[in-house]
């Protein structure tokens, strides 16, 4: 837990010297869900494991604005993240860096988006549940759907996957599911 306070304090000001660059305000995000292993599941008796996320959104100035109101704008995320393995009996502890792809598509007064990035994370161990990762730096992909609320508030569903792009020998790779919520400081 301590590893995970101290990337997480690393990685904090490292979006605080990158929040210096002219831009919006920035969000607050916290993210729970569940990884993907039928086997952990089948040995242990237990669901998968949880995992949880948080971060920080940087959204900055560039925007492409098109068919009435839509708009495209690239928003940055970095922060911790922290995967339980009951396979394993041990938890897993990281670092994430994702400059995310967002289309922006109003809808009653509200913003409906998707999402789409390709990042860097850094977790503390190679292995997670039944999967052998390669490496302890992977490619985060994620892929998400969600909604801006009153203007403060995001919710949304996100699906990463975690795998080094075959630079190691095995790459099993991983997929976490992920509920998230983000408000606007």
């Amino acid at each position: 837990m301590i590893k995970f306070l101290s990337l997480l304090i690393v990685f904090f000001l490292a979006s605080v010297l990158y929040v210096s660059v002219p831009a919006s305000a920035g969000e607050l995000s916290f993210s729970w869900g569940e990884g993907s292993s039928r086997w952990s599941f089948i040995e242990t008796g237990e669901s998968t494991p949880d995992a949880v996320r948080i971060g920080y959104i940087h959204t900055s100035d560039w925007q492409w604005s098109f068919v009435d109101d839509h708009s495209l704008k690239v928003e940055l995320e970095v922060g911790a993240h922290h995967w339980k393995d009951a396979v394993l009996n041990e938890s897993k502890s990281g670092v994430f860096l994702n400059p995310m792809w967002r289309y922006y598509i109003p809808l009653f007064d509200q913003e409906l988006y998707f999402g789409a990035g390709i990042g860097l994370a850094y977790t503390n161990d190679d292995e997670w549940m039944d999967r052998e990762l390669g490496s302890r730096f992977l490619f985060e992909d994620k892929f998400e759907i969600g909604m801006k609320l009153a203007e403060r508030h995001r919710i949304s569903f996100s699906i990463n996957h975690y795998s080094n792009a075959n630079i190691a020998d095995v790459n099993h790779g991983a997929n976490v599911y992920y509920f998230n919520y983000a408000f606007r400081l």
